[in-house]
């Protein structure tokens, strides 16, 4: 038995290592790893092969490849290759750059560009400019509305130094160049007609654009002989007011027998003809009509107020409405003094904060309106269910 085949397999042995394991983890047939070990060179393919064999065995048994490829050319008598070595690369070093210098070439395109861009940025600020219509904002009538006199005051705002055209068909009536104040406010009396009474109110602004708003305002004049004009004063809110996370209270007084906001009738209480309405509705600008009525009788008064509803918390309104429903409320982790009880057929409750958690034993009853939106039941009968609510 030769040398190298004696290194070989005592080292296979002294892993317990099998012939066919270490086939088939090196991927060596068998026969050629026992042609190694017995020595057999005849049974091994040429001296390229035998040596990659060997390289990857010894590798396999972890000996030295270079020591075995030696102890394998003495033992076939062949002149013994030069071992080699492994050449050291140095890095090399990274190519300077040029930090960039502004000579005639490069400053003239640079410098053309700059003008291109400049030019074509005021091109799309001249566009868009022209391109917006000017603001307009009718406040009064800030809708199509009911008048008893025939002198009826047009009220409104749009840009500073439009100038303003009030038409009122049929007629005609014409009203124009009406000089808006500094704040960009205007206001102009113009005479109605009995009946129905179209208003159409224009602005032009400097750059030409025109922006148009149409208005009806139907005049019933107090017929003479009948009853006093109906009184109706409405207290709150102010035309333009600004409401957060809360209902918009609109109350006044009248001597009327009906009144309703936006076709919602609202009880009177005497003595003083006082009354009082409670709207939720979502965020953004919202419209109230008031009428006041005589009962039996046509005449009515009608006043409008516009405010803008803002929430910056989530404000729940919930309502028991079908039958009754164990609830509680959690506000910003802390639970509602009050709630986690049994809230009868028509109880309603309100709660605000950050963060709103309701949870209710009968979401079939259970009612949400969630930043003046209604959002419906919470669930089916008899269902349990929890809900959590954030500010917007």
């Amino acid at each position: 038995m030769s040398r190298l085949g004696e290194i070989l397999r005592a080292q296979r042995e002294k892993k317990g290592i099998t012939l066919d394991q270490a086939a088939a983890d090196t991927r060596i047939r068998e026969k050629f790893l026992t042609a190694l070990e017995d020595g057999d060179i005849q049974s091994l393919p040429g001296a390229v092969y035998t040596k990659g064999f060997l390289r990857n065995y010894a590798a396999y048994l972890d000996l030295d490849d270079e020591e075995l490829i030696l102890l394998y050319h003495q033992e076939r008598g062949l002149v013994a290759e030069p071992k080699q070595t492994k050449r050291a690369y140095k890095a090399m070093k990274p190519i300077g750059t040029r930090s960039l210098v502004f000579t005639p070439a490069v400053f003239v395109p640079v410098a053309v560009l700059a003008v291109v861009v400049l030019f074509v940025g005021y091109l799309y600020y001249q566009f868009t400019s022209f391109a917006v219509a000017p603001l307009l904002d009718v406040n009064e009538p800030a809708t199509d509305a009911i008048a008893q006199d025939a002198q009826y005051v047009v009220r409104g705002k749009t840009v500073p130094l439009g100038r303003v055209t009030i038409q009122v068909f049929p007629g005609p009536m014409t009203l124009a160049d009406i000089k808006p104040e500094a704040d960009g406010t205007f206001s102009a009396s113009v005479t109605l007609t009995a009946g129905a009474n179209h208003i159409v109110v224009e602005v032009l602004d400097p750059s030409g654009k025109v922006s148009r708003v149409n208005r009806s305002v139907l005049l019933q004049p107090q017929v003479a002989g009948s009853a006093p004009p109906i009184k109706l004063i409405v207290d709150s809110p102010t035309n333009g007011a600004r409401v957060e996370n809360a209902a918009v209270v609109i109350s006044g007084s009248t001597d009327a027998t009906n009144v309703a906001v936006n076709g919602f009738a609202v009880p009177i209480t005497q003595p003083g003809g006082r009354w009082e309405a409670r709207m939720t509705t979502p965020a953004g600008p919202q419209t109230f009509v008031v009428v006041a009525r005589l009962n039996n009788t046509n005449a009515s008064v009608t006043e409008t107020r516009t405010v803008t509803v803002a929430y910056t918390a989530a404000v729940i309104l919930v309502a028991v409405k079908g039958g009754d429903a164990w609830m509680q409320a959690t506000v910003d982790g802390t639970v509602v003094a009050g709630t986690g009880r049994v809230y009868k057929d028509g109880e309603t409750a309100s709660f605000q904060g950050r963060e709103v958690r309701i949870r209710t034993g009968n979401a079939a009853v259970t009612q949400i309106t969630y930043n003046g939106q209604f959002q419906g039941v919470m669930g089916t009968q008899g269902q349990v269910v929890e809900k959590t609510y954030t500010a917007q």
